[in-house]
């Protein structure tokens, strides 16, 4: 162990992190620690001046200083150092504790240089002559909290003993050194292995870290705190309530922090920050010291559950964590991939200070003040136990970027009120049944209580349109076309088809099936089925067969109403009215055109349409006349629609949002213009239909308005035309920030746009919210207003508590507008149409599944479903968050971000995008802007442009029709240079699931994410024993850039005689001995079939990067050099010998010369090599084709002429080979090698190796006189392992042979060395 008196000293792990956090950010003053103890009496200062270098001497970190060195960064005590003491008085002041308290702040305020400042600051300030503060400032690499609180306890210690003239008490603080050494011993035992497993298991599919605010954190170079105080009593009944479950006190106060994150929407998994000290034994616990640290506290906190159970879950759970609090924050970072992006871990963090209150300076009082814990990104909650019957203080520190004084006041008053009424509830109260709102804020956000029931109107819908029939006989109702009708057109119509309805049997209530083409022929059928007194049930015609079957099946019709062609999939047995059937035709024709005359309640059903289901099985929604009445009455207000307007029935009549489009306008005399399929999915059409027509409401989602808007961009002139005074939104949610071009054209009032959150469970529309430009250009979320008067908005937690302004909650929605239910699935209406708690008694509310908040104006802003908040590889993603940032890509005109699971396990984002006209956007660029402002797991894998995006026939976005991404495609470029970089694009291509990688291709670009770069890093430590990480990745992020970081110091250069292929690995080495030719780069191939714990080099022949060198004159005299080679590798035996053709004759003349040194080669592998043997003249053109044998490719492909350099570089690099970078002097030198090289094969005579040889022999090319293993029966005295592969000698380089050549390689050292940690996933 060192001597910190004398030595210099290694980092803490706690003590780097700091270092680190502080060079990264050299101006920020956060890191400084500073308190101050208020001393009240008459304090003698030289006597604290004395206790304080007593305490200096006796405590190594007090004395230590930083050096930084070519080796990196050392602390080292200084054996003579007392410290200084600062005397201010600033008594004479007029207001001495605000100037000390300035001048104090003014000094930990200011960054420290770790290397020449001064990092421990004494100071006395005298502001009264019975007053004094004592203030301590240090920069937490020297100190921790705890460490703190340990000099603190001991100063006050040695002065008491000095005033009482007593001698002073021995000190226990233990070296420095001590400290150190035991971090170094735990970072390297068995236990910390143990809890990096622990920790990451635990935090494996971690939820998004919660937070009291929307906004992402960054380290503050301040904090902003507030005050406050829980009073004796309800601290006492708090405690109270920790005994009655049997738990300490910190686990009561940090239950109540997670309490208070549940309920401000943090979700039920909940992870916040617990400061500890990281200090096991004796000996840490009397060490100042940095060794501090953060743990991730994760809990389940749910509205169901009592505060005694959490009490018992949170005990439990600090138990555990810390048995493993040694394990570092940062390493916990690093190890879950969150260092890319600075992503966070945990949410506001809990501190509970247990110490430093009671301390005494002889007979003086003191108390403490806490100026500086140390960083907070986002929130701190800091309760300071004062004592037996004495409260508690609760300081809340938060960054001041995210939190303003009001916000951090609001807080405090809310978790003052939590804590009061946890104190105050029963052992069985359900957490969720205890309010977090203050009085006030719920007030604001529950309407008034109203003990009336929700009235329907009078009337119904049938009785509307008669009357407006009478009134608006001759005015145009409903244009498809070249057709129209009138009113009075259309009321007879109806009529008539509602009395053949009638007399086929069709009763009130009865549900009718509409399965319609978009034409005047659906309107009739609507009113007709709604005149018999019956429940209109549309179907569109585009509809797939299996939905429409269900719907039948279980909308159970009494009748279907279609046209000829249309009527597919009715069941067998169900009456069929074929409007266009020429008997259909002639019956109406004799039918009454006058009012039917049936009357139904305004609770009777109008129409039941199906919405999707969570479970595959599409839900019909009841809905009745009166719903849809009171929905016009309730927004005449806003809207003032009348006879002038004219609508476009632009959705399918089975999707909800048509009933707001026909209604409109039917019961206001206005005209509605059916709008064509065809034209409705052809934007620059229906621009021109908008206009020809007149239209003045307009009723979108916004995925078809951004298409409209597109084409409104491109034909201005077209668009200068149009006659809208409403747009209304609904259906989906809405961007508004994509609308500012919009007004920059048309402005805020021609047309008005309108976003009305919808629901088909509660009658269409919600909300409705006013949109203007600076609405647009405010960057707002999806503003969705105000709920419609008539109905109840509420924005709840799981306990179905208010939630806060500014907090996430589901959306429920009481009122005259919710439904009946769903038809047929009592279970299912029963749990989402539920009792109002806030309502008159028996009124019901619907449970959305909506996500959404309230603005501090009282508004609306929809965050998204509660399922649009993905799960990819852990981590919770909003898909409009993504979304959002892509639409500020230059050149996007929409952007939509899908989860896809094209290959089972495997689930990515991918992003897809519309361009604006004109723009030329690419994957690239978008990743690039993506990458920049979301964290890594954030960036879609895929990025895929389109013309325009699918539709589904109600106008929203068809998900299901978005095309498979293409695999990722290599941009090309040059070609790899090492075979290092070959098989690193061999693993990118096989990870990334692409034909080819080339070295520059960024695995970002491609695809890759944090799941694939997890793999493809084991992928390389099983390949090379190289343990990288993330990080290396995100700063290395190609082949070419990736193979610099595999081990800088031993890569070498690809023609030196001993090349690295993979020079990591704790078993001894397999060196692979070239054939003829002299390059080892053949055998790059094999790496990945051998155990990654065996490192493999090549020999290679001297000359190939150097005509001039000297070419050996025999076998013997190469092997020595090779020997010689080895050594420097691995200095003695055993030794592992492999090589293929010639390479094997060199590889036994190497084992003889060891054998002769008294080394043992205990592995000699001879591939289909036999001894006095002759080798035939080659020149470069078979050099040539050599290269194109070895990457599998048949020269034969390029015809019969000769081959050329620059033809063969070609297609090596075509097919991404390190060989494509050998230029024509290396041909040469190859050829002028193997020339050598077969002169001395012809004419060596073999010595007897002593040893077993292990000799793979290629099939397919031998013949009666070929060799056979008994030839080198002479050579060699032990035994002659065969092993047959069924291929030919000049194959055996190839991909597939030289896989098999591995596996039976890998066999043979796990026979001999047992089996490594990869030795079965090597083999395979």
């Amino acid at each position: 162990m060192p001597d910190a008196r004398t030595n210099r000293l290694p980092l803490t792990a706690a003590q780097s992190g700091m270092w680190y956090a502080q060079r990264l950010d050299p101006d920020n003053p956060i890191y400084n620690g500073a308190q101050y103890l208020e001393i009240q009496g008459l304090l003698d200062p030289d006597l604290l001046e004395e206790a304080l270098r007593r305490v200096v001497r006796e405590t190594d970190a007090l004395r230590t200083r930083f050096v930084e060195d070519t080796e990196g960064v050392w602390q080292m005590v200084d054996p003579d150092g007392s410290g200084t003491v600062h005397y201010i008085d600033v008594s004479h002041e007029d207001d001495p504790r605000a100037a000390a308290e300035a001048w104090m702040h003014a000094d930990f305020r200011r960054p420290l240089d770790l290397l020449d400042d001064e990092l421990v600051l004494f100071a006395v300030l005298e502001t009264a002559p019975d007053r004094f503060l004592w203030y301590l400032r240090v920069h937490h690499i020297v100190l921790d909290g705890f460490s703190g609180a340990l000099v603190t306890r001991r100063v006050a210690e040695i002065y008491t003993a000095l005033a009482a003239g007593t001698p002073v008490p021995e000190g226990e603080f233990g070296p420095l050194a001590e400290l150190v050494a035991a971090d170094e011993r735990y970072r390297a035992s068995e236990d910390f292995a143990k809890d990096r497993a622990h920790w990451t298991t635990v935090l494996a599919d971690r939820p998004k870290p919660p937070s009291l605010t929307a906004a992402d954190p960054t380290m503050p170079t301040r904090l902003r705190r507030g005050t406050t105080w829980l009073s004796p009593r309800s601290t006492r009944a708090l405690r109270e309530a920790g005994d009655r479950a049997g738990v300490p006190w910190p686990p009561v106060v940090t239950a109540v922090l997670a309490a208070y994150l549940q309920g401000l929407g943090g979700g039920d998994d909940i992870v916040v920050g617990l400061p500890v000290t990281g200090r096991l034994g004796k000996v840490a616990r009397a060490t100042p010291g940095m060794v501090s640290n953060v743990l991730p506290l994760r809990l389940s906190v749910r509205p169901e559950s009592t505060f005694d159970e959490l009490l018992t879950q949170v005990a439990g759970s600090m138990r555990r964590v810390l048995r493993h609090q040694r394990y570092r924050y940062e390493d916990l970072r690093r190890d879950l991939g969150l260092l890319g992006g600075d992503q966070r871990l945990v949410g506001p963090q809990i501190n509970i200070m247990m110490f430093g209150h009671g301390l005494t300076f002889g007979e003086l009082p003191a108390t403490p003040h806490t100026l500086n814990l140390g960083p907070v990104d986002d929130l701190s909650v800091v309760v300071h136990d004062l004592g037996e019957g004495k409260g508690l203080r609760i300081d809340f520190e938060g960054n001041p970027e995210l939190y303003g004084e009001n916000d951090l006041a609001l807080h405090q008053r809310r978790f003052v009120r939590l804590m009061e009424s946890l104190a105050d509830a029963g052992p069985d109260r359900a957490l969720g049944t205890v309010d977090i709102l203050l009085p006030e804020e719920r007030s604001r956000l529950l309407p008034p209580r109203d003990d009336t029931p929700a009235a329907l109107p009078d009337t119904t819908l049938t009785e509307l349109f008669e009357a407006r029939a009478r009134e608006s006989a001759e005015s145009v109702a409903v244009v498809c076309g070249a057709e129209s009708l009138s009113y009075g057109e259309l009321n007879a119509r109806a009529n008539r088809l509602a009395r053949l309805l009638v007399g086929r049997g069709v009763g009130v209530e009865d549900r009718v099936g509409l399965v319609l083409p978009r034409s005047v022929d659906l309107v009739v059928g609507v009113l007709a089925v709604l005149k018999a007194g019956a429940v209109y049930v549309p179907v569109d015609p585009g509809y797939p067969a299996d939905r429409v079957a269900y719907v039948w099946e279980d909308a159970g019709p009494s009748l279907v109403v279609t046209v000829a062609g249309a009527g597919a999939g009715v069941p067998a047995g169900v009456p069929l009215v074929v409007l266009d059937d020429a008997e259909v035709t002639a019956e109406l024709a004799e039918l009454d055109g006058a009012d039917v005359g049936i009357r139904v309640a305004p609770e009777a059903a109008a129409y039941v349409i199906y919405t999707s289901g969570s479970t595959g099985r599409p839900k019909g929604v009841v809905v009745s006349h009166g719903n849809v009445v009171r929905l016009f009455e309730a927004t005449h207000g806003w809207f003032g629609f009348g006879a002038d307007d004219v609508w476009t029935l632009f959705h399918s009549f089975a999707f909800d949002f048509s009933v707001w489009e026909l209604w409109g306008a039917l019961l206001r005399g206005g005209r509605l213009v059916v709008v064509p399929f065809e034209v409705s999915r052809s934007p620059g059409e229906f621009l021109r239909l908008l206009v020809d027509e007149g239209v003045t409401v307009l009723n979108q989602t916004p995925s078809a308005f951004y298409q409209l808007m597109q084409a409104d961009r491109e034909a201005p002139d077209m668009g200068a035309r149009l006659a809208l005074r409403w747009v209304v939104f609904g259906g989906e949610a809405l961007d508004v920030w994509r609308l500012t071009e919009w007004f920059d054209r048309h402005g805020d009032s021609d047309p008005v746009l309108v976003n009305m959150y919808g629901i088909t469970e509660t009658t269409v529309h919600v909300s409705y919210a006013a949109l203007d430009s600076r609405i647009a250009k405010s960057g707002a979320g999806s503003v969705i207003g105000v709920g419609i008067p008539d109905l109840r908005v509420y924005v709840l937690d799981g306990g179905l508590r208010p939630v806060p302004a500014g907090v996430a909650g589901e959306m429920y929605v009481g009122g005259a507008g919710v439904a009946r239910g769903y038809w047929n699935r009592a279970g299912l209406t029963a749990g989402r149409f539920v009792a109002d708690p806030f309502g008159p008694a028996g009124a019901r509310m619907y449970r959305s599944g909506d996500v959404a908040r309230w603005t501090d104006e009282g508004v609306l802003e929809f965050v998204g479903r509660a399922d649009d908040q993905v799960k990819v590889r852990g981590f919770r993603i909003e898909l409009g968050e993504v979304e959002s940032v892509l639409g500020e890509c230059a050149g996007v005109g929409q952007a939509v971000v899908v989860v896809r699971e094209d290959r089972p396990g495997d689930r990515r984002l991918v992003a897809y995008v519309v361009p604006e006209a004109g723009a030329d956007v690419e994957a690239n660029g978008l990743r690039g802007h993506v990458a920049g402002m979301l964290p890594e797991h954030m960036v879609p894998s895929a990025f895929v442009v389109l013309e325009r995006l699918p539709l589904t026939v109600n106008g929203k976005l068809d998900r299901e029709a978005l095309p498979m991404p293409e695999a990722p495609v290599s941009a090309g470029g040059r070609a790899p240079r090492t075979p290092r970089e070959e098989i690193l694009c061999g693993l990118f291509a096989e990870i990334l699931d692409a034909p080819r990688v080339g070295v520059d291709d960024n695995f970002f670009d491609l695809g890759g994410q944090s799941l694939l770069a997890t793999r493809l890093l084991k992928r390389i430590h099983a390949t090379f024993g190289v343990e990288l990480t993330i990080r290396s990745l995100f700063e290395a992020p190609t082949p070419a850039e990736l193979a610099g970081h595999l081990d800088d110091e031993d890569r070498g250069q690809p023609l030196d005689v001993l090349l690295p292929l993979r020079p990591h690995g704790t078993r001894p080495p397999v060196f692979c001995i070239h054939p003829a030719g002299g390059l080892s780069w053949c055998y790059s191939g094999l790496i990945k079939h051998l155990g990654q714990d065996y490192p493999v080099y090549g020999l290679q022949a001297r000359g190939l990067d150097d005509h001039g060198e000297q070419l050996p004159s025999t076998i013997a005299e190469m092997a020595d050099d090779y020997v010689r080679q080895i050594r420097t590798v691995q200095p003695s035996g055993p030794y592992r010998l492999v090589g293929y053709s010639a390479g094997g004759v060199i590889a036994h003349a190497m084992a003889t010369r060891l054998e002769a040194l008294g080394e043992e080669t205990d592995l000699l592998g001879v591939l289909d090599t036999y001894p006095n043997q002759k080798m035939p003249p080659i020149d470069e053109q078979d050099v040539l084709a050599d290269l194109l044998r070895w990457v599998g490719y048949d020269r034969r492909y390029l015809g019969n002429g000769p081959l050329t350099h620059e033809r063969v570089t070609e297609v090596l690099q075509r097919l991404g080979s390190a060989m494509a970078t050998l230029e024509g002097r290396h041909i040469e030198a190859i050829t002028r090698i193997y020339a050598n090289n077969s002169d001395l094969f012809n004419t060596h005579l073999p010595d007897r190796f002593g040893g077993d040889i292990l000799l793979v022999v290629a099939t397919l090319d031998k013949i009666d006189i070929s060799p056979t293993p008994a030839t080198w029966g002479p050579y060699v005295g032990g035994r002659i392992e065969t092993r047959e592969v069924d291929r030919q000698h000049t194959d055996l380089m190839k991909p597939g042979p030289l896989a098999e050549i591995g596996r039976i390689l890998a066999a043979k050292l796990e026979e001999m060395d047992g089996p490594g940690p990869d030795a079965h996933g090597a083999a395979q």
